[in-house]
């Protein structure tokens, strides 16, 4: 993993201590380490280096500028609200760190701090996001399948046949997140979707692509309300698409992703996938 993180506490020995400690833990590796001896040199930094940072460790009581304001600052500034910050402390779980939890503060460093120490909190941090956002997804096309179709997701027991002919629904959102949502299934599934959606039988193939389509419009429109940061944030979706092959090749290239989480949807399998784009 290679990233920036900035170092921010009124005492420079401490800081540099800080720096050394994270040199030590492997697999991790620092591009850039950005000072700041208070909030505001802090804020003043990221005026400019947002974009390029991609960890805050805050001391709390600090000159001009503690690390409580700070926090309050970074959370609610646009530019800045998405940055993970982790407080570097002395004091314990306080009141005043449950607040800050609270306001948006991802994780709690008490000082001195180990490398095992740190590399733990840090990778509390990336994959906490990683899990909300592919179980926010699943959660959003469970509550669109329930409501559009009276279909339910189930345990996965065994392992499902995968489909001979597959259809991806395909829809791309902008705003302060970015990002595309995919979702496969097989033709089969898709004609059973637009059956229950139309309570029409013997569907057609277009049906089973629209009925796909408009899965995956639904489950968007209810996946971003649960990533966003604010409910003022606001995004633009593209029209649904959809992608045909009339063999398992692109079942097995979509499976095999990392990202790729396999659902059983009353006995058929569907494959869904969210694409988050690094913000420029």
């Amino acid at each position: 993993m290679c990233m920036n993180i900035m170092v921010v506490d009124d005492s420079s020995l401490t800081r540099k201590q800080i720096m050394r400690i994270i040199g030590m833990v492997k697999n991790i590796k620092v591009e850039n380490f950005f000072e700041a001896g208070n909030g505001l040199e802090a804020l003043k930094i990221l005026d400019s280096e947002s974009e390029n940072v991609d960890l805050v460790l805050a001391d709390l009581n600090m000159p001009e500028m503690g690390g409580a304001e700070m926090v309050h600052r970074i959370k609610t500034a646009e530019a800045t609200k998405s940055i993970p910050v982790v407080v570097v402390s002395t004091e314990s779980r306080t009141t005043r760190l449950k607040s800050l939890l609270a306001e948006g503060v991802k994780d709690y460093l008490h000082k001195p701090f180990t490398p095992e120490e740190f590399k733990e909190v840090l990778q509390g941090v990336w994959n906490e996001t990683e899990v909300e956002i592919n179980s926010a997804l699943n959660d959003a096309l469970g509550q669109a399948l329930e409501t559009m179709a009276y279909l339910t997701i189930l345990v996965m027991e065994d392992e499902l046949d995968k489909p001979e002919k597959t259809i991806t629904a395909e829809i791309s959102f902008t705003g302060t997140k970015e990002g595309t949502i995919q979702i496969m299934a097989g033709w089969n599934f898709g004609k059973i979707l637009a059956e229950n959606i139309s309570c029409l039988t013997n569907v057609d193939d277009e049906s089973a692509f629209e009925a796909l389509k408009e899965l995956s419009n639904v489950t968007c429109g209810l996946f971003l309300p649960m990533v966003v940061s604010s409910t003022a944030d606001t995004f633009d979706i593209t029209v649904p698409r959809v992608k045909i092959c009339e063999d398992a090749s692109q079942w097995n290239e979509f499976v095999e992703h990392p990202d790729s989480c396999v659902l059983n949807i009353e006995g058929f399998p569907v494959v869904t996938r969210v694409i988050l784009k690094e913000q420029e």
